[in-house]
């Protein structure tokens, strides 16, 4: 007869197999695939985002609170047909269906609400896998107390616009002057305001009040609005227009993602063009030691040199006078991002990191330049001391941005913004004709490299309180800078009409 031991280890053993058989599904349920869903809940009236608003999965416990700006993330998500519900006090909740998420995916999910008035019994809204809301920008313009146009992200992309001057454009009553200063409505430059992320930037150029717009590459821009109408939140000198360029933000997932163009010129492309010589650095816009004055100019008083001294500073200038004859080359750009939103320390840290750059090349050719004089019959003019040419530019345009948002918690939220641009033009000139005034037929000669720089550091913090107290600041420090370390003119003459070689005049 089996003792009373044996029978005891017959059934733990009995035990053990039903609890063996009973973890393999436990485990297996364990090891379901499953993703995360984020995205933001917006107000459908004016396309802000909404607080405080209850996601949740149905069908499951899971679920989440949207924070400040609307932003919600909800993870360990069985893979597979999802729904989700909204609901929050004075809105109608709304169910979005037909969600397909795979296993291991950041899936990006915006929900929009609409506002509710009275109380009524809960209204369903079926929307099949809903991608995507209102463009803010757009929205922004509908519910302004002003004239408002704005230039999207999107917009910007679709376009071959390489800088924000010419993504700017394509905003109605706006012009672009010299390829670089905006003028709203017919007013001039100095009527126009510049700001980086809503804090206001200093001018590089020395005689303008207005910052030059092709100095930000189109690949860090979010949106360009330009404010056309005075409000109370303006700054106090507005007169003309208020543009404000706002650098893209974190992406709700994490993405890499790169970019390269190459334009063709048929004028320029392969064929022979004036072109001004290069030293150094100066493809990534830093001018070369070489173009720096002599130390007996740098620093002293040219009247004060002897004539030995002002020789030998003469000997110590760069040897490069005269525009080059050389192939054109294409244009090409090329960028890369990376950015997204992990968690670090139990926050949640996004992120965005880009860097762009540039490089064109501009010809142009048949230019006249002239003056009026008179005819001898009172009221005509005609054009005198004309001249006749060419010139061509290269341009670099190239820079970064690193942006950190933390979320100290749903309802507060504290932003690094940092931005760094940089461009250079190599400019040659070269015309011919003949001056009246000096009875003297003229070649001249024009080298000129200008290199300029923007940089911007800004600190910003936005929190809600209880749901119905906002607070924004933000703290910014900017510089800019202009320098032309090279620009010279070289006169040739010979009498109007003769063959012989051009000489260098002295006048």
């Amino acid at each position: 007869m089996p003792t009373r031991t044996s029978r005891f280890l017959s059934r733990a053993a009995t035990m053990a197999v039903l609890l063996a058989a009973a973890a393999v599904p436990l485990a297996a349920q364990d090891a379901a695939p499953t993703g995360r869903i984020t995205g933001r809940i917006l107000d459908a009236a004016t396309g802000q985002g909404i607080s405080d608003v209850g996601i949740q999965v149905v069908g499951t416990m899971l679920g989440a609170k949207s924070g400040l700006d609307g932003r919600y993330a909800i993870t360990d998500i069985p893979a597979g047909t999802v729904t989700l519900q909204a609901r929050r006090i004075g809105y109608q909740p709304k169910t979005v269906t037909g969600i397909l998420l795979d296993a291991n995916v950041s899936l990006a999910q915006d929900i929009t609400l609409e506002a509710s008035n009275v109380q009524l019994e809960a209204v369903t809204v079926s929307a099949a896998a809903e991608r995507g809301s209102v463009s803010e920008a757009l929205d922004e313009q509908r519910t302004a107390t002003g004239i408002v146009n704005a230039v999207t992200q999107e917009q910007i992309g679709k376009s071959p616009d390489g800088d924000a001057a010419q993504a700017v454009q394509r905003v109605s009553g706006v012009t672009v002057q010299d390829g670089k200063y905006v003028a709203v409505r017919g007013l001039g430059e100095r009527y126009t305001q510049t700001s980086l992320n809503g804090a206001r930037l200093p001018s590089p150029e020395p005689e303008k009040r207005v910052v030059p717009l092709d100095i930000f590459p189109a690949g860090l821009l979010q949106t360009i609005t330009t404010s056309k109408t005075f409000t109370p939140d303006q700054p106090g000198d507005f007169s003309g227009a208020q543009v404000d360029i706002r650098t893209r933000e974190f992406p709700l997932r994490r993405t890499l993602t790169y970019s390269a163009s190459v334009g063709y010129n048929s004028r320029a492309t392969g064929s022979d063009v004036v072109a001004a010589p290069t030293v150094g650095r100066e493809w990534l816009g830093f001018a070369g030691a070489e173009r720096r004055l002599p130390g007996a100019l740098a620093g002293g008083d040219p009247a004060a040199l002897d004539q030995a001294q002002t020789n030998a500073a003469v000997r110590d200038f760069r040897d490069a006078w005269s525009p080059l004859e050389q192939p054109g080359s294409p244009h090409y750009s090329m960028g890369v991002t990376i950015g997204g939103e992990d968690a670090v320390l139990g926050r949640r840290l996004g992120y965005l990191g880009s860097l762009t750059y540039s490089y064109n090349q501009e010809i142009q050719s048949e230019q006249v330049r002239s003056q009026a004089g008179p005819t001898g019959t009172a009221g005509l003019l005609q054009p005198i001391n004309r001249f006749e040419g060419e010139s061509g530019r290269t341009s670099v345009l190239w820079g970064g941005l690193l942006n950190l948002t933390g979320f100290l918690s749903p309802t507060h939220r504290i932003s690094l913004n940092n931005t760094y641009s940089r461009s250079a033009d190599n400019e040659a000139a070269v015309d011919v004709g003949v001056s009246e005034e000096f009875a003297t037929e003229f070649r001249r000669s024009s080298l000129r490299f200008v290199e300029r720089s923007i940089r911007s550091n800004q600190l910003r913090g936005e929190h809600l309180f209880r749901t119905r107290h906002a607070v924004e600041w933000d703290v910014t420090a900017a510089a800019v800078s202009r320098d032309e370390p090279d620009h010279s003119e070289v006169l040739y003459g010979r009498e109007p009409g003769s063959t012989a070689p051009f000489a260098w005049a002295n006048y």
